[in-house]
């Protein structure tokens, strides 16, 4: 942990190139001190802070073809604080550590041509690097925490240092409480567990930020009609084997993946104003919802067939398709544009587009279950990812 601030604390006040030299200097000493080994099957906790000292170097280098120092220095401060604790203090304190250490760097830098954010925006930037860590902390896994938090907090500072926000501090916690006290409700109700809380509150809180609350309701109605269907004939499903896990609580894996395309174009439309984007989150939430009902609703037909050569398969086989499935799918595409339309988040003659092209990302998901997933070359959650954005895409192609 001190070693980690040392870093951390000293990265504003020395030039790039000697950072990076102590970084390795402190990292050799440390491996020498404490005989660690690189990539030992059973991370202890010696191998896995040497191994966060390790990243950290890497990132201090990366500095040398211009990453923002703020931003390497605060995320190895953030991973000093890393220890097992509930979400809300985890929240509280990665917040704190994180604005204060802005404010250190601001106060503390000697190369005054660094242009440094106001307050209320050092702040957002500290919330959502809370958020990241806290997600990392609430997951359970074999993989090495410390370097993991390290790594999602510094990819989330330098995501939001390149699309700089302003925002005023009310309109923050406005956006984070209604996130969070919706998500707390999702997992009390046992829609998410803690991974899909916090997960669903950094995603809830950036789209109202960059956007307004009326994108935030359109994502809200996936989340809603999409945990509803998973409870569609679940006897049966669970009868059948092929119910979702856990009676269905979404955990961080679903909710990046099907929301994570619609946040980046959420954010596009919020840093560019382009009515295109705004289309094109439309299509991605529709593709995202509408895949949802497909499955979960096309798991109780008797009649499925595999999208790529249409021979009959078993419900619940990846890549499946079926007449009840269609048709879900094409209703859950309708519902995301129509809400979209009525809140005005798009226009009524791009609902049609939106439409379409949600009912493609269907489809992508269909064919890339059938072929990639089945070969184990994707993750179920990399081929929602991929659908979703692929509906985003489309929008923008077909508006070009």
């Amino acid at each position: 942990m001190l070693l980690l601030m040392l870093l951390a604390l000293l990265t504003p006040l020395l030039p790039e190139k000697v950072m990076t030299g102590l970084a390795i200097t402190i990292l050799l000493g440390y491996s020498m001190v404490r005989e660690v080994r690189i990539g030992v099957a059973n991370i202890d906790a010696y191998t896995s802070y040497f191994n966060s000292l390790l990243l950290s170097a890497g990132m201090l280098a990366t500095t040398l073809a211009g990453t923002p120092k703020i931003v390497v220095g605060a995320a190895i401060f953030i991973t000093a604080f890393h220890g097992e604790r509930n979400p809300l203090k985890n929240i509280a304190i990665f917040t704190a550590c994180g604005l204060a250490y802005f404010i250190y760097f601001r106060c503390a830098s000697l190369h005054f041509a660094i242009a440094i954010p106001d307050l209320n925006y050092l702040f957002f930037l500290a919330l959502t690097g809370s958020l990241a860590a806290s997600l990392v902390e609430s997951v359970k896994t074999e993989n090495d925490k410390r370097l993991t938090l390290l790594l999602a907090v510094a990819t989330t500072y330098l995501i939001f240092n390149i699309y700089a926000l302003k925002t005023s501090l009310p309109a923050l916690a406005m956006a984070f409480s209604i996130s969070f006290v919706l998500s707390l409700a999702a997992m009390k109700s046992g829609v998410a567990d803690e991974s899909g809380l916090l997960s669903a509150t950094l995603i809830g809180t950036l789209v109202i930020v960059f956007t307004n609350i009326e994108f935030f309701l359109v994502l809200l109605a996936f989340y809603a009609i999409g945990s509803a269907s998973t409870r569609y004939r679940f006897s049966l499903k669970l009868q059948r084997g092929i119910a979702e896990s856990a009676g269905g609580a979404r955990g961080y894996a679903n909710v990046f993946s099907n929301s994570i395309a619609g946040l980046f174009f959420a954010i596009n439309f919020g840093f560019y104003g382009l009515e295109v984007f705004s289309v094109a989150f439309v299509a991605s939430i529709a593709a995202a919802l509408g895949d949802t009902m497909a499955s979960e609703i096309g798991k109780t037909s008797e009649r499925v067939y595999l999208i790529t050569n249409l021979k009959r398969v078993q419900p619940g086989i990846s890549g499946g398709i079926s007449l009840k499935g269609e048709a879900a799918a094409l209703f859950g595409c309708l519902i995301v544009a129509i809400m979209a339309v009525l809140l005005r988040v798009i226009a009524p003659e791009d609902a049609a587009i939106a439409v379409l092209a949600g009912f493609v990302g269907v489809h992508v998901d269909s064919l890339l279950g059938a072929t990639l997933e089945k070969k184990g070359w994707l993750t179920n959650a990399s081929v929602n990812f991929l659908a979703t954005l692929s509906a985003g895409l489309f929008c923008l192609l077909a508006q070009m």
